[in-house]
């Protein structure tokens, strides 16, 4: 059976919005009944392949032993050449359920935008895109043995917000391979994208983010965490994602506070802050991780301390079974 956490604090529940999430964890709390500092889990782009998949229940079980908060899934459940079978979204759903602490997922383009590749299975996108709102964003619940309450956007439910202590969480369905947005050959073909989808979607996440900082200014958060698929600074063509940038380039010189954004897709573990405001200065209040993934089947922390200017700590968690034999050059 599952546990499930009781907030001690909520706001208002609305008939179109589910739960404004929250926990009663035991540990230092603050007045709202909150831990005031916990570590969280970030992974993404997982298992990949046969030898992914062997590793996968070691990360799982490392992220257990380290009594999380909750962990944040940012896309891919198996790699891209791999079908976009029942199979591998079932799987999925047992890994995310054998996590002892809450998990909550964002979509990747692994397991939806890129289904009608003939790798992929020759799927209709938009089809295993309401495979995965049925089967991953069908209740107002996370994942995990223990589970949080998630608020979920009406007509887009795989995006959700959720509040820890003084932090605001977002997730997004924002993915790789350019935001499914059309592209074309060099006839002037459309080879790839879904127009249509890409617009409706692309505006109901702008107004995602609009409303979840928003409800941190509200909450009197200190900090908000934004998870996503994409990697919006990688080398795809980064024309889609340039409305998500600056939205969240405006909401950040307004919120003043720490804002994080975390993306898996290139599966490289990296830390930066690559947002510009309008004169090309770095937003310094902006940070943004990369998370491990495909043949790195590692996982990163984030330790938050609402007493800490910078509230957050990222540390990488080596899981020193998946590490191969080095080869010394």
């Amino acid at each position: 059976m599952r546990k499930r956490f009781t907030p001690a604090v909520l706001g208002v529940v609305t008939a179109t919005a589910c739960l404004l999430a929250g926990s009663a964890a035991t540990g230092a709390a603050d007045v709202e009944g909150f831990r005031v500092t916990y570590e969280i889990g970030l992974i993404g782009d997982m298992p990949y392949g046969g030898t992914g998949r062997a590793q996968f229940p070691g990360v799982i079980a490392d992220m257990n032993a380290h009594g999380l908060a909750f962990t944040a899934f940012d896309g891919d459940i198996k790699n891209g050449r791999e079908p976009c079978d029942r199979p591998f979204y079932d799987a999925a759903l047992a890994n995310f359920n054998s996590f002892h602490r809450p998990l909550v997922y964002v979509p990747g383009d692994n397991e939806w935008t890129d289904c009608d590749r003939a790798l992929g299975g020759g799927y209709d996108p938009n089809g295993r895109l309401t495979l995965i709102r049925t089967m991953f964003a069908g209740t107002p619940r996370s994942f995990g043995s223990q589970t949080i309450q998630l608020q979920r956007q009406l007509r887009y439910p795989e995006n959700v917000r959720w509040r820890y202590g003084p932090v605001m969480f977002l997730g997004l369905n924002i993915p790789g391979s350019d935001n499914n947005a059309p592209r074309f050959d060099a006839a002037g073909d459309q080879i790839d994208g879904d127009g249509a989808e890409y617009a409706a979607r692309n505006a109901a996440n702008l107004t995602w983010l609009d409303k979840g900082f928003a409800a941190a200014e509200a909450a009197r958060s200190v900090a908000v965490m934004v998870v996503i698929q994409a990697d919006m600074w990688g080398t795809e063509n980064a024309s889609h994602y340039a409305d998500t940038k600056t939205r969240l380039a405006r909401l950040c010189i307004a919120f003043r506070r720490q804002v994080v954004l975390v993306n898996g897709d290139s599966h490289v573990l990296h830390l930066d802050k690559p947002l510009l405001d309008g004169a090309g200065n770095t937003i310094e209040n902006f940070t943004r991780v990369q998370t491990f993934g495909s043949d790195q089947s590692h996982w990163v922390g984030a330790t938050v301390d609402s007493r800490d200017p910078n509230v957050f700590t990222f540390h990488p968690h080596i899981v020193a079974a998946n590490l191969p034999v080095y080869v010394t050059p």
